[in-house]
């Protein structure tokens, strides 16, 4: 037995040896790379996902900028797998941020998905759905966001923040609501890009240097209302050999003459008959380029903003409010459908001191934007609100959170949405026909798939009409309705 006990000793003493001679020899590099680097990694590794985006210790020093890069399809990015190198920039800022791969628009155009963000509610409980409302029969008046309901930034410029804003206007337009209280905010070219916004923030960042400042940065750049470059079109319509011209007129026209097949109830807005598959080959492209311009712009803004040394004292957001149809489901524009390529949207966020990309694939909200940044920054914002906070999904926990959209565009349509996972029901209210897709085997949504599944299509419809309750939404007060449509857009 003490035989055996010497023994041991002398192999530990011999590993011992071995281990320190090991250490004597490894280049200095290597010992801070390896174990005692290792180990320090993992301290630091533990320390943050314990603290993963807790700011509020430096929410008195901190500011928020949110950028929206309007009409913006998420299948033109990088990151949504587009190969043409569309957007470099936005990819490269996802790089050192978190980004949500499938994020739902609460609606599929600007004035009411912007709404849901600044309030954190959906459009038909911050009211503001189009940019006029029926007061009676022939009557309209134009909307703005009701006194009563509080935005986030209320909060922010209560709590000692200065705000700007420099957008494109229409339907961002300081009168709609998004404005109360600003230091500035411009919107008095409609549709502008950010070309017209980048110079006039950067010149009143500044000014406001020592200031906590919040900053709304939003351009059109990808709308079909922003024109493209005159030589960029030509040399597209040559490519193409179309009779388009891919102008802002031409854009407007056919818009307006898809909406105006929608004669009944349940209808749907159609140009099939109006523009081919060459035509609409030219206006993707059209598109594409605009793209490829806005993400240009951004790209510019970022430079000049890291150059300033804001980047790190700021939270960024980057997001965009819907895509765009080119002809997906028969039409063209957007916000008289619920379909993907008009509801999923871009959204990243930049915490400052955790600049590494984390990459989100649970459906999320614009509407959480808001709640998001309030949590991260440890500040009180309005109760009572329908996004939540994401944190818990950065921190790897997770989250059941209900998916709805919905659209009462210019009075043409009236549609609702939900999803449960890859599964997403559609409700047109003026007749009541649904659809279901299976995002998973068909993210086109070619396929209506229903009638096959009766046991989800019910399931999903009972929580469609659950929310629609809870928003004071009745189904029956648009069955077979037909309204005076809204002419402005």
């Amino acid at each position: 037995m003490k035989n055996i006990k010497i023994l041991v000793a002398v192999l530990v003493l011999v590993n011992v040896v071995v281990m320190t001679w090991l250490l004597v020899r490894r280049p200095p590099g290597e010992l801070e790379g390896g174990m005692q680097g290792g180990m320090e990694q993992a301290l630091s590794d533990n320390t943050m996902q314990q603290t993963r985006y807790d700011l509020s210790d430096r929410a008195g020093e901190l500011n928020i900028l949110l950028i929206s890069m309007d009409a913006l399809r998420w299948d033109r990015t990088g990151l949504g797998g587009n190969s043409r190198g569309l957007t470099p920039n936005i990819d490269a800022f996802a790089e050192e941020s978190v980004v949500f791969h499938n994020t739902v628009a609460s609606a599929s155009w600007t004035l009411p998905s912007h709404m849901s963000v600044w309030t954190a509610r959906w459009p038909s409980v911050h009211g503001v759905t189009n940019k006029l409302k029926l007061l009676s029969q022939d009557q309209m008046v134009p909307t703005s966001l009701s006194p009563g309901i509080e935005t986030f930034p209320d909060y922010l410029i209560r709590q000692g923040y200065t705000a700007a804003g420099f957008s494109g206007g229409a339907g961002v337009g300081g009168s709609y609501g998004f404005s109360r209280d600003f230091e500035t905010y411009q919107d008095d070219r409609p549709f502008a890009g950010l070309d017209y916004g980048v110079e006039p923030a950067l010149e009143w960042l500044k000014a406001h240097r020592g200031e906590r400042w919040f900053m709304f940065l939003h351009g059109y750049d990808s709308h079909g209302q922003y024109p493209l470059a005159e030589s960029k079109a030509e040399a597209l319509r040559a490519e193409y050999q179309v009779h388009l011209d891919g102008g802002i007129e031409e854009q407007a026209r056919l818009r307006e003459q898809g909406l105006d097949a929608i004669e009944s109830p349940g209808d749907r807005a159609d140009l099939s008959a109006v523009v081919g598959e060459q035509d609409a080959a030219f206006l993707a492209a059209v598109y594409d380029q605009k793209v490829k311009d806005a993400d240009e712009r951004l790209g510019t803004f970022l430079n000049r903003f890291r150059a300033q040394g804001l980047l790190d004292d700021t939270l960024v957001v980057l997001m965009s409010d819907h895509g765009d149809e080119i002809m997906e489901h028969g039409a063209l524009d957007h916000g008289f459908t619920l379909y993907e390529e008009q509801l999923h949207v871009v959204l990243m966020m930049r915490f400052p001191g955790y600049a590494r990309r984390q990459d989100i694939q649970e459906n999320v909200r614009l509407v959480d934007v808001f709640p998001t940044v309030f949590d991260a920054m440890g500040l009180e914002g309005p109760k009572g609100v329908d996004g939540s906070s994401l944190l818990p999904l950065l921190r790897g926990e997770s989250l059941d959170l209900p998916i709805y959209s919905e659209t009462d565009y210019r009075l043409y349509v009236h549609h609702r949405m939900t999803r449960r996972g890859d599964h997403k029901l559609i409700l047109d209210l003026a007749d009541g026909e649904k659809e279901l897709y299976d995002l998973s085997t068909d993210p086109g949504e070619t396929t209506d798939i229903s009638s096959q599944n009766p046991r989800v299509t019910y399931e999903l419809e009972q929580s469609l009409r659950g929310w629609m309750d809870g928003t004071r939404t009745n189904p029956q007060d648009y069955m077979g309705i037909e309204q005076k449509p809204i002419e402005i857009f």
